[in-house]
């Protein structure tokens, strides 16, 4: 349901109803041409559009939610910025920030990065800028303009379910080269134009009969620095091409494509990027027995060119970018058949067709399959079996390398053998203090034969007496008998503390009544019954 490519080619972004988009990178990929990257923006939402910015770097996501997101050019997970939700009790859309319904497309600008479009089912088309003053708590950005598409009556209700006559842009696009002209395509199959000012209010131009059914794409046929051609493409089996330079339902279409059908609302077109062809997709009709098609028109005559066939795979959206010179075409089955030339197309699939893939090596091939077996006897294997639920292999791939990866304690050294070890500047003292008494008693190591030091100095202390060598030195002559201060400094919390204490009194309930136990009945024994 989304197709992008980035202004160099090199690499292209797919959305489907599954809500995934998916990065490729033509030049890393091989003929197995695998994803590099897979993001799920918002759970159970479908990916309603992607679009590249005009510099490469950055990509706008548009879901079937109410807000759209910028993510950066190699698709991580964190979002570079995202828009806000408006207020969905506001009646009038200028007065909220932002889109109160689910979106329907969305576009960047052709040329200035900083700007995009988005549709969304309240009836609205908001233009945006990355550099807008975030808003709310979690700093996201509100809208700087507000396009109103009208009804018969004129107003502006949205197609929210229970309005009678709602209606809303299914589509919207910017004319390439000037971007002058924002165009589009809603539910009650006309197309609406607004020209680029400083204030939009309605819009400048209504094709009200464009259509008889919803308009599922606009393109602009580019030529030269402008763009005089705009086609429409429509669920009434139709595609009409419209002059920009006279836009009317008095004037009418310059062309109308009959017998084209058209079933999925995503359905789109492209026009190649020299303005010289018109590319859409027919579904496949089961009752007819045909099969679906992709066809070419020239964009001046309006003449058949070619029919492609594609069997069973329904075209829904196109791409032809200018760098690659290739027809991208994004089938119903989940598929995106590229269509080159190898005369004139350049990189895109020139890139990786004939490219083989590397072989795996040999213990890369045990990690290879749909997953691991598990032996349901075993608690462990029923834990795992249990784990796998939500199908995250590569989140149990993970654990399991995290769990058998070698790993290796360095060596402690002699003194930090204990447990209880510290590395504290006063225990390396201590250490050194028993290291030197040790020396000077003759002992081979502190952590020799005794293990405990104090037990090893005082198996000495006999020895130490009558040949004091450590610190009586210095009082043999002050102080030849050792005068000791046994007092003990009491704090004015344990004094309040020893005098509350005093005198008779339960230790348990603090009274001097004890009422711990019932005194009324400590007398009374029981009757023997024998």
């Amino acid at each position: 349901t989304a197709l992008g490519l980035d202004p160099k080619g090199t690499r292209m972004v797919t959305g489907g109803m599954d809500g995934v988009v998916k990065f490729y990178d033509f030049g890393g990929m091989s003929e197995e041409k695998h994803a590099f990257r897979s993001v799920e923006p918002v759970d159970g939402h479908m990916v309603q559009a992607v679009c590249w910015g005009p510099s490469g770097g950055c990509l706008l996501v548009a879901c079937s939610d109410a807000k759209a997101r910028i993510y950066d050019r190699d698709g991580s997970s964190a979002l570079l910025q995202s828009t806000v939700k408006g207020d969905m009790y506001v009646r009038d859309m200028t007065h909220t920030k932002g889109h109160t319904q689910m979106l329907t497309s969305g576009m960047w600008h052709p040329f200035h990065a900083e700007q995009w479009i988005t549709s969304s089912l309240d009836g609205t088309i908001r233009i945006w800028d990355i550099n807008a003053t975030p808003v709310g708590m979690d700093q996201v950005l509100p809208s700087v303009h507000v396009l109103k598409t009208l009804d018969r009556r004129n107003v502006c209700v949205g197609g929210a379910a229970g309005r009678a006559g709602g209606l809303h842009p299914c589509c919207c696009a910017y004319s390439p080269g000037d971007a002058k002209l924002i165009a589009g395509g809603c539910s009650d199959g006309s197309v609406q134009i607004f020209f680029e000012k400083a204030r939009y209010m309605k819009p400048d131009r209504i094709l009200r009969t464009a259509h008889t059914a919803q308009v599922t794409d606009v393109a602009f046929v580019s030529e030269g620095t402008g763009a005089k051609l705009m086609i429409t493409r429509s669920l009434d089996d139709t595609m009409k091409a419209w002059d920009t330079r006279m836009l009317s339902d008095a004037k009418g279409p310059v062309k109308v494509w009959g017998d084209l059908p058209c079933t999925h609302e995503k359905s789109g077109l492209c026009a190649s990027p020299d303005g010289r062809f018109i590319a859409t997709g027919t579904p496949l009709q089961k009752s007819a027995g045909g099969a679906a098609t992709v066809r070419i028109w020239d964009a001046k005559d309006f003449s058949h060119l070619k029919t492609l066939d594609f069997g069973k795979k329904t075209p829904i959206r196109f791409a032809w970018p200018r760098e690659l010179n290739q027809l991208i075409v994004g089938t119903s089955t989940g598929e995106v058949t590229m269509l080159y030339s190898p005369f004139s197309s350049k990189k895109g699939a020139l890139h990786f067709v004939g490219r083989r893939a590397k072989a795996k090596v040999s213990n890369e091939l045990g990690t290879a399959g749909p997953g691991p077996i598990f032996n349901m006897t075993d608690p462990g294997d029923i834990k795992k079996f249990y784990s796998t639920g939500h199908g995250n292999m590569q989140k149990i791939r993970r654990q399991e390398a995290r769990q058998a990866q070698k790993t290796m304690t360095p060596i402690r050294p002699p003194e930090m053998e204990s447990a209880a070890a510290q590395t504290s500047d006063g225990m390396a003292f201590a250490a050194l203090v028993l290291k030197h008494g040790a020396k000077q008693l003759n002992l081979q190591n502190t952590s020799g034969q005794e293990r405990d030091a104090q037990k090893a100095l005082l198996a000495y202390a006999a020895e130490a007496e009558k040949n004091p060598s450590l610190v009586d030195h210095a009082y043999a002559k002050t102080q030849p008998e050792k005068v000791l201060d046994w007092s003990v400094d009491e704090s004015e919390g344990d004094k309040r503390m020893s005098t509350t204490m005093k005198g008779d009194f339960c230790r348990k309930c603090g009274q001097k009544v004890c009422r711990c136990v019932d005194y009324s009945v400590w007398g009374q024994k029981k009757q023997r019954t024998s």
